[in-house]
C-alpha cells in the first residue's frame, strides 16, 4: 500500500470505491456497444489469445488511446498496468481491478522505478505463466507522442516481447484541451486497432543502441497511429 493510500480518510476511500464502481459500469455499458476491427489480427491471436510463444508481453501505446485500450484488454489473464501515484491514479487503479488487472503504482515522473520493480516481481511470482503489462509510453504528462524508454527497459530486463499498438475511430469524442488529445468512441461506433510486429530487445544492448531503438519505436508508434487515423478518416 502506497503512502498516498494510507493518507486517505474513510470518507475518501468510500467515495473512490463508489466512483470506481460507477465508472467501470458506465464504461462497460458504453464501450460494449462499440464494434472493433483488428488489423494484423494474427499478431493479436498469436500473442494475446493463444500465446503460442508462451512469453511475456509488454504493450506500448500513446496516452491518446489509453481509455479504450484499457477496456479492450479487460479481464485478460495475468494483466498488470502501471498507474500513477495520484488521486486520479487511485481511481484508475480501482477501476482496473474491477476489470481484472493487477496494478503497479508509479510513472515516469514519480515512482517509476518502484513500479517497474513491482512488475518484475509480479512476473517472477507468476511462475512461468505469460504476463501482459503496459501503460501509455508518453504519459503521464507528455509531451504527446514522444516515447519514454521505461517500458522498453522493462521488456529488455524481463525478456518480454514489446508490441506497439494504436487505435482510432471515425466517430470519436476528442478531449481537445487535454495534452494528449484523448479519444473515446461514440456508442455504436467502430474502432480500428492495429498491432505492430513484436520487438525483442537484446539483453546486452548498450545505452546508445537503446536510444536508437527508442527513436525507432517512437517512429513505429506514430506511423501506426497515422495509419489507423487515415483508415478511419480521423483528424486530430
Amino acid at each position: 500500500m502506497t503512502k498516498f493510500i494510507k493518507d486517505l480518510n474513510l470518507t475518501e476511500r468510500i467515495k473512490l470505491s463508489f466512483l470506481s464502481f460507477l465508472a467501470s459500469w458506465l464504461v462497460k455499458v458504453w464501450f460494449g456497444t462499440v464494434r472493433v476491427k483488428i488489423i494484423n489480427r494474427e499478431i493479436y491471436e498469436e500473442y494475446f489469445v493463444n500465446n503460442k510463444h508462451n512469453g511475456n508481453v509488454v504493450l506500448g501505446s500513446w496516452h491518446r488511446h489509453i481509455i479504450y485500450i484499457f477496456y479492450f484488454f479487460r479481464n485478460i489473464n495475468n494483466g498488470i498496468i502501471m498507474v500513477s501515484r495520484s488521486k486520479d491514479g487511485e481511481l484508475i487503479s480501482r477501476i482496473g481491478k474491477r476489470f481484472g488487472y493487477a496494478t503497479a503504482r508509479g510513472s515516469s515522473s514519480k515512482g517509476g522505478r518502484d513500479a517497474l520493480r513491482d512488475i518484475i516481481a509480479f512476473i517472477k511470482r507468476a511462475g512461468g505463466k505469460p504476463i501482459y503489462c503496459g501503460t501509455a509510453v508518453d504519459g503521464p504528462k507528455g509531451p504527446a507522442r514522444i516515447l519514454k524508454k521505461g517500458l522498453l527497459v522493462l521488456a529488455k530486463n524481463t525478456g518480454s516481447y514489446f508490441i506497439p499498438m494504436a487505435c482510432s475511430g471515425s466517430k470519436v469524442i476528442t478531449f481537445r484541451k487535454a495534452w494528449d488529445k484523448t479519444i473515446i468512441p461514440y456508442p455504436f461506433s467502430r474502432m480500428i486497432i492495429k498491432f505492430h510486429e513484436p520487438i525483442m530487445i537484446p539483453k546486452g544492448i548498450d545505452k546508445d543502441e537503446m536510444e536508437k531503438l527508442r527513436i525507432k519505436t517512437e517512429k513505429i508508434l506514430n506511423e501506426i497511429t497515422d495509419d489507423v487515423d487515415k483508415i478511419t478518416g480521423y483528424k486530430s
